[in-house]
């Protein structure tokens, strides 16, 4: 799991039952299981009634079965660019319909609360310009060392030789640290929604000379470390706060808004602000929560962006995005993923191939081939929050025009995955020491992820020809999802990913890899241990 992740201790204990939540069912409970259910079978009722039936049916074995009913419902999307489109719609529009926003006992829908934000809770506001200088060049953290220029240049091109990078995403990086025109960031607008993730580009952004909106929750400590940064960087921070300050210590301790619980007041406050920013502004979403949170998260995001975006006052979206998700395959990874299978010792005791057969297409439409990436542990809520996100993506350049970054990230080692409250955290992390010793796969840290990912997006945001561009022909709108793919990988292996994580997490016990392939076609092997700590 890729994913961008703020601390999650905080919304354990206690249960958190204000601000958005699931719908309430007809017994007065709030299933997350019907509701998952509900959503996905409106998201394919304009492909028909075999596939939503089919999804209803499964109600029953709903996390068994839900990897291989949502695969078929980004076929289902395959089918045309118009069904692709219809079937984001349908899906948003069953969870707008029927998600709630609860405060102090009331329950009212999700628009109706974000049409009606409370102005005795209404944020204020502060700048922390910086006084730093653009930096001359960019440097990517790696296992140690600093990858700058030619350096970065040949490492990003190795990712791609040795298979866990599309060549359109390694274009796009190559580009972005050959271009200090493009890293020039002045004069551009960015709201970073989970400011704090680990994957999120709030550093790179600041360090570039952006203007970034951060919105986190209210943590003194954390907010003083972005303050600070701010401060050093070229970039200028603008914060929410709960009542006005001025210095740098009074700002940290008054910072922060709950994208959960104040979210209208969030979509409230930003469409004050942003019209005095710099004109244009890309709206991010970075954050995650565990299990049912998850949704509810993703969910205040988009009720924030979509709110913007009717207002007119961003100009893009943004989000990073897991490969543990069903995309479409870009060219070649079909084959790929059966090259390596025909190869495999694996094939011989009947493992699942990665590679499906084409997806059913309207008349004239090219071959095409879904990829599905689910990993089983994840769960059911996991699949929803993403399938939120995609669906915006989707929607925000297809049909409303708007630039799109979306980029898938390699799995990492994150905090949240590998240490802390996380009762997986030992599996994880064997599985991911684990990986490695099935190439294509290749496993990152953190801190490396971070930085490539947000040379992705300023590609996107700068390149008038990116795929993230409305004026960029596309084949269909799911390319946008996967054309520049980082997936560390999982779209070209010849075993389907969920079938191998158990070999992933036995071998990451007794035989931890951590392949780095070099420019110079070789593959230098590092120690698990040394990239975790």
């Amino acid at each position: 799991r890729a994913t961008p992740t703020p601390t999650r201790s905080l919304y354990l204990m206690p249960k958190i039952t204000e601000g958005v939540q699931f719908p309430t069912g007809p017994e007065g409970k709030r299933s997350t299981l019907a509701t998952g259910v509900a959503v996905f079978a409106a998201a394919a009722a304009p492909a028909g009634e075999e596939l939503a039936g089919a999804i209803r049916k499964a109600r029953k074995t709903w996390r068994q079965e839900y990897p291989e009913m949502l695969t078929r419902l980004v076929e289902a999307q395959s089918y045309s660019a118009q069904r692709a489109i219809a079937i984001a719609e349908a899906g948003l529009a069953e969870i707008y319909s029927t998600f709630e926003f609860v405060r102090g006992g009331e329950v009212v829908g999700v628009e109706a609360a974000m049409a009606a934000p409370s102005a005795a809770r209404a944020l204020h506001t502060a700048t922390v310009a910086g006084s730093g200088a653009l930096p001359t060049s960019l440097s990517v953290p790696y296992f140690g060392d600093s990858l700058s220029d030619q350096v970065l240049v040949d490492q990003v091109n190795a990712w791609a030789d040795y298979g866990a990078l599309e060549p359109a995403g390694a274009a796009a990086l190559c580009a972005v640290a050959n271009s200090a025109e493009w890293r020039d960031l002045r004069g551009r607008t960015f709201v970073a929604l989970g400011a704090t993730a680990e994957l999120g580009p709030l550093a790179l952004l600041l360090q570039c000379g952006a203007t970034v909106v951060a919105v986190a929750r209210g943590k003194p400590a954390k907010w003083a470390e972005l303050v600070s940064m701010a401060r050093a960087s070229a970039g200028t921070l603008v914060v929410p706060l709960k009542r006005p300050a001025s210095s740098d210590e009074e700002i940290a301790a008054a910072a922060g808004a709950d994208l959960l619980t104040e979210t209208p007041e969030l979509a409230a406050w930003l469409a004050e602000t942003l019209p005095a920013l710099p004109k244009g502004a890309t709206v991010g979403t970075y954050t995650y929560l565990d299990g049912e949170l998850n949704v509810r998260i993703s969910l205040a995001c988009d009720l924030v962006c979509s709110s913007l975006v009717a207002k007119g006052l961003c100009a893009g979206v943004a989000f990073v995005q897991t490969p543990s998700q069903a995309f479409l395959l870009p060219a070649g990874c079909t084959e790929a993923c059966d090259e390596s299978y025909a190869s495999s010792y694996l094939r011989l005791l009947r493992y699942e191939p990665n590679a499906r057969p084409a997806a059913p297409v309207a008349d004239g439409e090219p071959t095409r081939h879904a990829h599905d990436g689910y990993v089983p542990m994840q769960g059911p809520n996991y699949a929803l929050a993403k399938a939120i996100n995609h669906w915006r993506a989707v929607l925000a350049r297809s049909r409303d025009g708007l630039t799109v970054s979306s980029n898938v990230a390699p799995a990492c080692r994150t905090a949240s995955m590998v240490a802390g409250d996380n009762k997986n955290a030992r599996a994880v992390a064997a599985a991911l020491a684990g990986m490695g010793n099935f190439r294509p796969m290749l496993v990152f840290n953190a801190e490396t992820v971070a930085v490539l990912m947000g040379m992705l997006l300023i590609h996107d945001v700068r390149n008038p020809a990116s795929v993230a561009s409305p004026s960029t022909p596309l084949g269909h709108p799911l390319e946008l999802l996967s054309a520049q793919a980082f997936h560390g990988g999982s779209f070209r292996v010849g075993v389907k990913p969920a079938a191998l994580g158990r070999l992933f997490a036995i071998t990451g016990f007794l035989f931890p890899s951590d392949p780095r392939p070099t420019s110079a076609g070789q593959l230098q092997r590092g120690s698990s241990a040394e990239s975790v700590a």
